[in-house]
Order: C-alpha cells, then structure tokens, then sequence
C-alpha cells in the first residue's frame, strides 16, 4: 500500500499517516468487510495521547471523513466495491492570537523559534512552507526588496513576493551568516513536523509558566489564520487577500471575514519619523497613509 501510495505522489509523512490509520481500523474492523468498517468509523472513539487507548470521546466528522478516505484508498487497491459516506464537519471555530499574543511568543521563544515564529506572523506561510522540503530558502530572501517568497504547497495559487519588516530582514541576515548557508540551502533543517513539534513543547511551557491557559490553546496554523485576519483588517478586499495567502477559492478567505464583525469605522491615527516606531506601528497592525510634506509617515487602524 505504501508503494502505491508513493507512486500517486504522496509524500512520506502522508504515508506514515495512512499506515497508522489503518493499523487502528485493523483493530477495530475486518478490513475486508467494508460494512464492519463502516459501523468501526461510526463509533470510532479517540486515543489516550499517552496510553495510545481508545477513550470516551468521540471523534469529529472531519476526523471519520478522513478515516473514510483512507479506506477508501485501501478498497481501490483491493478493488473492493464500496460506496465512499460522507460525513459533514462540523463549523471550524477560528480563534487566531491577537497582535499582542504573537509578539509574546516571539519574544520568549530560543532564537531560531523565535525566528520561525516571527515569519509565520509576518508572511502568513504555512508551517511546511517555512520549514521541511518545500521551507523557505535562502534565495527566497531578497534583502533589496525586504519581501519573502514562496515555494506552493497544497495546489494553492503562486504567491506575490511577500513584505517584511526590517527587523525581520536583519534577523534572517545575522541567522543565514552564524549558520554559513548558502544561496540554494534551506533556511532551516528537518520537515515541518519538527517545526510544530517545537512549538507545541514551547507554547505549553509558556502558558504554565505565565498561567494562562489561552497560550496552550494556540496551534502553529493559528498564526496563518492571525495573518489572514489582520490582511482583511488592513485592506478590506478578499480578493487582495486570497491572491497574498494563495487560496485558491474566494469562499476559503471570506471564511474568516466573520472575524471582523462589529469593528468601528472609526480609527486609530498615528504619526512618526522614527523606522523603529515604523516597524513597531506595522507589528501592531496599523496600515500607512501617507507621507506629510515635514517628513512624517501617518498611520491608522481600526479601533
């Protein structure tokens, strides 16, 4: 199954997955009886995270949808008619962190999560884009223009180059120079799942050292969410967004548009001449206007 999996271009880790997913509807299912299978997913409980047992809690219809899937995979290759159910999951609840919520996240993370941490926030990439075999590299960074780019990942649309602030920008130089990396080298080693295993060690940290129970609640995706939320704030167009974050479906990105609801029409009006004032306005999800004839940059945001 493996071997089939590889070649209809499936990438190691998903193959892991299905291996596992099937060794537990092998325990609960004759696998080769698609109606005992069936009634294994419809009551499919979830495991223990420590003890690997099944317990009480059920499991989402996303969650049986995707076991579907995977058997439905093994059925074609055993050429077992079987009618694929459909399961509908249930409204996904996006809680993405607030400004102030990843800038304390960057700041007490080591300083390559840290890193890590600030692109997620700034470009909005998903984890496997900033870290594994389609990651950021080190071409990908254009210091003249202070923008990242992209390689694509799940079909998503290409990506325009995306801005950064010089902070970030200075921080890449200095970790590309410690590292000696070279113009083709992946910013940083190891696949994605190192990346969330991380920061899922270090969040959980974080939130008993702090005593709040809202860090633990944060996921790794959440920061692609926060940017996607933060872009609609700022520009006010889907579509301007969709094309920054690579949806490929117009109905993805307004998803999120239920995240702004009851924000003002009023505004927030800052005005300096200070680049690091600058930067920190940015972070903070002010939007420039423009620049007055003494030289100093105005910004706003909603309150």
């Amino acid at each position: 199954m493996k071997l089939y999996l590889e070649g209809k271009g499936r990438s190691e880790r998903t193959r892991d997955k299905f291996e596992k997913d099937m060794k537990q509807l092998a325990q609960r299912a004759n696998l080769d009886v698609p109606q005992d299978v069936e009634l294994a997913i419809a009551r499919y409980k979830l495991l223990d995270k420590k003890t690997f047992q099944p317990t009480n809690q059920p499991a989402t219809n996303a969650y049986k949808q995707k076991l579907c899937s995977v058997y439905h995979h093994y059925c074609k290759y055993y050429k077992i008619p079987w009618e694929l159910p459909r399961y509908t999951p249930e409204p996904a609840s996006i809680q993405p962190p607030n400004t102030e919520k990843c800038l304390l996240l960057i700041a007490t993370a080591r300083s390559e999560l840290s890193l890590k941490i600030d692109i997620s926030v700034q470009t909005g990439l998903r984890p496997i884009e900033v870290q594994g075999y389609k990651g950021l590299k080190v071409k990908d960074i254009h210091f003249d223009e202070c923008t990242v780019t992209s390689r694509n990942t799940k079909g998503c649309n290409p990506r325009p180059p995306i801005h950064i602030t010089q902070r970030l920008l200075m921080k890449l130089g200095t970790y590309i120079t410690e590292h000696n990396l070279q113009i083709n080298d992946l910013l940083f080693k190891g696949d994605g799942q190192r990346y969330s295993e991380h920061f899922r060690r270090f969040k959980c940290r974080l939130a008993k050292k702090l005593n709040d129970p809202s860090i633990k609640a944060i996921r790794l995706y959440d920061l692609r969410h926060a940017y996607v939320t933060r872009q609609l704030r700022l520009t006010q167009n889907c579509e301007t967004v969709r094309q920054r974050v690579g949806h490929k479906n117009l109905n993805t990105t307004q998803k999120y548009m239920h995240l702004l609801a009851g924000a003002s029409g009023d505004w927030i009006i800052a005005s300096t001449k200070d680049q690091k004032k600058v930067d920190e306005l940015l972070n903070d999800d002010f939007q420039y206007i423009l620049t007055t004839p003494d030289g100093y940059m105005k910004f706003r945001k909603p309150k």
